[in-house]
C-alpha cells in the first residue's frame, strides 16, 4: 500500500441526504470523513433535493437537531392533525396530536404538539451541503464514483472514477437503491415491484387547511397532501407507471385539474404547480446490512413505499444507529474485531425496525390498491377499527413518531429546542 494513499476513518460512498447525516455525525464526533459523490455539488443538480415534500417525525427532528441542520432558515410546517381516507369507500380515521398530548408531548412542542414537521427536500439539502463544506473533517471527492473496492486486514481501499485510490477504517454504502455496494458484497434482498411510479410535485390551493396531512386510498394507489407554507401543498401521486406517464405530459392546468378530481373540494382549486418528478416504486429489504467493514444505510439497506411518508426517516435512523455503534467502539484503527463488532451491533439493532416499517408500507401499499374488492373492504375495515379503539390509535402514533426500541441517542429528546424556527412554522 503507498504511504500517500489518503486516509479515513470512514468513507461514506453516496453525499444525498442520509449520507451525509452519516458523514457528519461522525465527523461531529472527531472523526475523518471521506464522502463520494458522482453528481456535482451544486444543489439543483442533486437528485434528492427537489420538491418533496418530506414529513420529519419527532425521532428524526431529534436527529436533525443535534447535527445542527434545523436553523432559522428552513421553514418546517407542523403536522397537528392526519386524515386518512378511502376513494369510494368507508374508513375515515382522523388523527389529533392534541388528543395524545400525553404520548407525545415529551417529544414535541407541549404548547402546540405535533405529529411531525413538513419541510422541502432542496432546502433541507441546501442545508446539509453548507454544512459538509465548512465541516473541517469532511474532504468530498466529487465529482467522483466508487468503481471498486476491496476488504483487507488493514481497512477498505476504494478506487474512485478517476483513477485514485484512497483508503477507510470503515465504508458505508449510502448509494441508493440500485447500491453498486451491496451488488459488490453480494448480499442478498427481499423484492417486489409494485409497478407503480409517484409523481411528486407542490401546488397552490384556495382554500389551504394548516397543519393539516391527508391520505387518501384509491384502488390504483395513494394520493398524499401534505402542509407547506405560504398556501401550497406537497402531492405525492401514486399510480400506475402508464398513469403517471401520462399525468408527467399533461399541461398545468389539465394536471390541476385532474388532481381536485381525485382528491375532492376539500381545499379548493390547485393551481400553479411546480416541475413534477417521477419515481418507480419498489419494495427491497436486505436482511444483512453489514459485511466485514462494510455497512448499508438508507435505500441502499431498505427502500420502502412511500404510503405514511416512512422512508426518509428509516433511513435517518439507521444513519443514527450506525453513528452511535460506532461511537462505543475502540475505534478509529484498533483492529478488525473492534469495528466489526460495532458493525454488527449495528445491524442487530437496526433490524427490527427495519423489518416492521418494510412491513408496514407493504401492508398498506398492497392492502388498498389490491384487484380484490374483498381485500379493499378488509383495509377499510382496519381503518375503521383504528378509529374506534384509542389503543390502536396510540400505538399508530407512537410507531409512526420513529420511537421504536432501541431509540438513538441522537433520536432521543433534547431539552433544549430551536424555538424560533419552530415559532415561525407554527405561524405559516
Amino acid at each position: 500500500m503507498s504511504r500517500s494513499m489518503p486516509t479515513f476513518h470512514a468513507i461514506v460512498s453516496g453525499g444525498g441526504l442520509v449520507g451525509a447525516c452519516v458523514a457528519l455525525g461522525l465527523a461531529d464526533r472527531g472523526h475523518s470523513v471521506a464522502v463520494i459523490e458522482p453528481t456535482q455539488r451544486t444543489q439543483s443538480k442533486q437528485p434528492s433535493h427537489d420538491d418533496r415534500t418530506l414529513v420529519l417525525n419527532a425521532a428524526s427532528l431529534n436527529i436533525l437537531e443535534k447535527l445542527d441542520l434545523l436553523n432559522d432558515n428552513l421553514v418546517r410546517v407542523p403536522i397537528h392533525q392526519i386524515i386518512i381516507n378511502r376513494l369510494g369507500g368507508f374508513g375515515h380515521l382522523a388523527l389529533r396530536a392534541n388528543d395524545y398530548r400525553q404520548w407525545i408531548e415529551d417529544d414535541t412542542d407541549p404548547q402546540s404538539p405535533y405529529f411531525g414537521q413538513v419541510v422541502v427536500a432542496r432546502e433541507l439539502g441546501a442545508a446539509m451541503l453548507r454544512r459538509l463544506a465548512e465541516h473541517p473533517n469532511i474532504k468530498e471527492f466529487c465529482p467522483q464514483a466508487l468503481t471498486h473496492f476491496e476488504d483487507l486486514a488493514h481497512g477498505v481501499v476504494i478506487e474512485l472514477s478517476n483513477g485514485e485510490k484512497i483508503r477507510g477504517d470503515v465504508l458505508v454504502g449510502a448509494d441508493g437503491t440500485q447500491s453498486l455496494i451491496r451488488k459488490q458484497l453480494g448480499l442478498v434482498t427481499e423484492h417486489h415491484d409494485y409497478q407503480q411510479s409517484a409523481m411528486v410535485f407542490n401546488a397552490a390551493v384556495s382554500a389551504p387547511q394548516p397543519n393539516t396531512a391527508f391520505e387518501r386510498f384509491t384502488p390504483s394507489g395513494p394520493l398524499a397532501i401534505l402542509p407547506q407554507s405560504d398556501g401550497r401543498v406537497g402531492v405525492v401521486w401514486i399510480d400506475t407507471h402508464e398513469a403517471i406517464d401520462r399525468l408527467m405530459d399533461l399541461e398545468d392546468a389539465d394536471l390541476t385539474s385532474w388532481l381536485g378530481e381525485r382528491f375532492g373540494s376539500k381545499l379548493g382549486h390547485f393551481d400553479q404547480p411546480s416541475t413534477r418528478a417521477r419515481y418507480p416504486l419498489i419494495k427491497q429489504h436486505s436482511p444483512q446490512t453489514v459485511l466485514g467493514r462494510v455497512a448499508l444505510v438508507g435505500n441502499a439497506a431498505n427502500t420502502v413505499h412511500p404510503v405514511s411518508a416512512q422512508g426518509f426517516n428509516l433511513g435517518l435512523r439507521d444513519a443514527a444507529g450506525l453513528i452511535d455503534a460506532l461511537a462505543h467502539a475502540s475505534w478509529p484503527r484498533n483492529g478488525l474485531t473492534d469495528v466489526s463488532e460495532a458493525l454488527l451491533h449495528y445491524q442487530a439493532s437496526r433490524l427490527p425496525d427495519q423489518k416492521a416499517t418494510c412491513r408496514y408500507t407493504d401492508t398498506l401499499a398492497r392492502a388498498f390498491a389490491h384487484p380484490s374488492s374483498l381485500v379493499r373492504l378488509l383495509g377499510g375495515f382496519g381503518l375503521a377499527s383504528h378509529a374506534a379503539s384509542p389503543t390502536l390509535r396510540r400505538r399508530l402514533v407512537r410507531a409512526a413518531m420513529g420511537f421504536r426500541e432501541p431509540v438513538s441517542s441522537l433520536a432521543q429528546r433534547t431539552d433544549h429546542r430551536q424555538s424560533n424556527a419552530r415559532t415561525k412554522a407554527d405561524h405559516v
